[in-house]
């Protein structure tokens, strides 16, 4: 699972990359199977782990870790520790 931290400058890089739409902007709704959910921040740009599929099929790496310009988007355990 990624997670972005608060080094986020909500550049929205990761957002254009992200091949699942599993990213959204801070403050945005997001939906799942037709189910509207409220925002996870309303600072920072967010992943949606459950819409998230790690750029499976699409790149060796997940694009959003590759685009991010100030090395936002981490693993959730590396945020953890």
């Amino acid at each position: 699972m990624l997670t972005i931290t608060e080094e986020c400058i909500n550049c929205n890089a990761c957002i254009d990359e992200c091949p699942n739409d599993a990213i959204y902007n801070a403050g945005e709704e997001y939906v799942i199977d037709g189910q509207t959910y409220p925002s996870m921040s309303d600072e920072f740009t967010f992943i949606v782990n459950d819409l998230c599929k790690l750029c499976e099929g699409y790149s060796d790496n997940p694009s959003c870790i590759e685009v991010c310009p100030v090395d936002a988007v981490v693993s959730s355990e590396m945020a953890a520790a």
